[in-house]
This record gives structure tokens, C-alpha cells and sequence, in this order.
């Protein structure tokens, strides 16, 4: 019994720690609109997006710990194909008018990455559960 329950902890640890970065587009969130993005790095690099730039708060609410970022990644700029999304979470407060760096990344397995180029990021948001 001691070993089936560890077992079962041990997976619900490996399915929510996949989901916190796997999950894009949730609904039941708190989004911060007076949030800007800007992209400063974008490539494909071993079947991988990698997708740099910053996050500043323009509003007067300090995104408070813990917060997320997350976007969409598309096949090409005119948005041709919706790839899949990606997510990284904060453990620091980010108040008014501060910026920070933020890193994003987006691989599957099932899709030939290299296949795409001239792949973009859109739909970009800042949220809190």
C-alpha cells in the first residue's frame, strides 16, 4: 500500500508539473491587461523554437507571485498554421513600470519544427491563476 501511494503521488507531481507548461489559452484565469511585450530573440534551433524579450507592467496592480506568460506559435507571420502554445511561470512581483526578461520554447515530438522557418509568436498574455 506504501509503495502504490508513493507511486500515485509521484505521478500526480509528473502530470501537474507537465501541465504548468504544457496548458496555453485557459480560460479560468486572471489576465493583467496593462502588460507590453516585446520580442527580442527569435530561432530554430535542434527542432526548437526559442523565443526571447521582455515584459513590462504599465498598470498600477504588481503582478504578484505566482504569474505567467504564455503564446501562441503559428508556421509562418501571416498565421497560416497554429503550431501549439508555450508557458513559463514568475516567482517575483513585477511592479509598475518595472521589466523584466522572459524566455519561451516549443517543441513536439509529432512536428517536424525545422519544416518552418519563418515561424512567428502572437496571442501573448500575462495571466494568474
Amino acid at each position: 500500500m506504501k509503495k502504490f501511494l508513493s507511486v500515485f503521488v509521484f505521478s500526480l507531481f509528473l502530470l501537474t508539473a507537465c501541465e504548468e507548461t504544457m496548458t496555453t489559452g485557459e480560460e479560468d484565469v486572471i489576465e493583467f491587461d496593462n502588460v507590453s511585450f516585446s520580442i527580442t530573440s527569435k530561432q530554430l534551433v535542434d527542432d526548437t523554437f526559442f523565443v526571447e524579450g521582455t515584459v513590462t507592467n504599465n498598470g498600477a496592480e504588481t503582478l504578484t507571485p505566482r504569474w505567467y506568460i504564455e503564446a501562441q506559435f503559428y508556421s509562418d507571420p501571416q498565421k497560416s498554421l497554429k503550431l501549439g502554445g508555450a508557458a513559463d511561470s514568475f516567482n517575483f512581483s513585477l511592479e509598475n513600470g518595472e521589466t523584466t526578461q522572459w524566455s519561451l520554447r516549443y517543441s513536439n515530438s509529432d512536428q517536424d519544427l525545422d519544416d518552418y522557418p519563418e515561424f512567428s509568436v502572437d496571442n501573448m498574455r500575462a495571466y494568474k491563476r
